[in-house]
C-alpha cells in the first residue's frame, strides 16, 4: 500500500490502523508512506506505527513523484495506492485483489468510496474532451451548466451509476480517482505516474495509459472505504487559489497535450484566454467571477498577469520559444 502524506497528522493514524488492519491468512500487507515535508506531526506518527516504512521526501514535491517514491520503495505483487484521508474498511483490500485476480481483463480494481457519514460519494470521472472542458472547467461554461440542470458535470461524475443508490455490482469507469485503487505491479511499470502531472490528471493519465489496450477500470461494491476527498488539496486551494487554478490548468493543457489531437489542444487554449476575459469582464461589470480564478487561469496559459503554478512549467501557447514542457 502506498500512501502520500504532508501534514496529515489529524488523519493519518486512522488511514494507517486500517491499512495495517487488512492484513490476514491469505494477505499480507506492506505499507510504505511518502511524506512531502509535512510541517506538522504527520512523519512522527508514521514511525510510531511498527510495520510502516517511511520514506521522506525532504521537498514537497507533489502527489505524483511521492506515490512513484513509495512504489519504488515497495515489493508486493500487487499495489494498492490510498489517499491518507482514506480508511479502509475489513477485507478492503482482499477483495480488490481477488477481483484483479479473477478478471484478467481488469487492469484498476477501485474501492466504493463514501463520506465519513455514509454518503456514497461521485468519485469516477469519464475521459475528458474538449467539450467536457467547457463545460466543467471554465468560469462561463460552469455558470451555463449550472443554468441548464448541471447535466454536464452529472455525465462527467456518472451521477447516473449513482442514481438509484451505491452500485451493488462492479461497474466499469474510466477514471476512479486515485484514492483506494488497486493494480498488479507489472502493469505499473516503470512507476504508476508521470511526475509531470505533479497534482492533478496523473490519475486520468494512468488510467488512460491502463485502459489503451482494451482493459478496463472497475468499481467494486465488495470493497469499502470512507474517504474525506481531497483534504490535501482544500487546504492547498485556501492557501492560494491562484496557484492552484495556475497548475490546474497546466495540468489540463499536459493531459490535452498527451490524449487530444493538435486542433483539439489549439482550441482549448483559445477556449481558456477566451474563458479568462469573460470572468476577467463578469468581475469588473458585475463582481459576478473570482478574480483569483482569471489570474491562475493566466498563469496556467503561461501569461503575463498571472502566478506560476505550484510545481508544474508552463510557456505560453502564444510563445515559439519553449520555456518548460507543455
Amino acid at each position: 500500500m502506498l500512501i502520500v502524506t504532508f501534514d496529515h497528522g489529524d488523519e493519518i493514524d486512522a488511514c494507517l490502523d486500517g491499512a495495517l488492519a487488512q492484513a490476514g491468512p491469505a494477505l499480507a500487507v506492506e505499507v510504505v508512506v511518502a511524506d512531502n515535508a509535512s510541517r506538522d506531526d504527520t512523519a512522527q506518527r508514521v514511525r510510531a506505527h511498527d510495520g510502516v516504512r517511511l520514506v521522506e521526501m525532504g521537498t514537497n514535491r507533489g502527489f505524483a513523484a511521492a506515490t512513484n517514491a513509495a512504489y519504488a520503495a515497495s515489493c508486493a505483487d500487487h499495489v494498492l495506492i490510498l489517499n491518507p484521508d482514506c480508511v479502509m474498511e475489513p477485507g478492503c483490500a482482499a477483495a480488490l485483489r481477488e477481483h484483479l485476480l479473477a478478471r484478467a481483463h481488469v487492469a484498476l480494481a477501485a474501492a466504493l468510496l463514501h463520506d465519513p457519514d455514509g454518503t456514497p460519494q461521485l468519485f469516477a470521472r469519464r475521459d475528458l474532451d474538449l467539450r467536457g472542458a467547457l463545460w466543467t472547467f471554465t468560469t462561463v461554461g460552469r455558470r451555463l451548466d449550472a443554468a441548464r440542470g448541471g447535466r454536464a458535470r452529472a455525465a462527467r461524475r456518472y451521477e447516473d451509476l449513482w442514481a438509484g443508490g451505491a452500485p451493488r455490482e462492479p461497474v466499469a469507469v474510466f477514471c476512479p480517482a486515485a484514492a483506494c485503487v488497486m493494480a498488479a505491479r507489472r502493469d505499473l511499470l516503470p512507476a504508476p505516474f508521470d511526475e509531470r502531472f505533479a497534482l492533478f490528471f496523473n490519475d486520468g493519465d494512468l488510467c488512460a495509459r491502463l485502459l489503451r489496450g482494451g482493459r478496463v477500470a472497475e468499481v467494486v461494491p465488495a470493497a469499502r472505504a470512507a474517504h474525506g476527498y481531497g483534504t490535501s488539496v482544500a487546504r492547498a486551494q485556501r492557501a492560494d487559489p491562484a496557484r492552484m487554478r495556475a497548475e490546474w490548468v497546466a495540468s489540463l493543457r499536459r493531459y490535452a497535450a498527451r490524449w487530444w489531437g493538435r486542433p483539439a489542444r489549439a482550441a482549448l487554449a483559445a477556449l481558456l484566454l477566451a474563458d479568462a476575459a469573460a470572468g476577467a469582464a463578469l468581475y469588473v461589470l458585475a463582481r459576478r467571477a473570482d478574480p483569483r480564478e482569471v489570474r491562475g487561469t493566466l498563469g496556467g496559459l503561461g501569461l503575463p498577469g498571472g502566478p506560476p503554478p505550484l510545481l508544474t512549467p508552463v510557456r505560453s501557447p502564444l510563445s515559439r520559444r519553449r520555456r518548460g514542457p507543455a
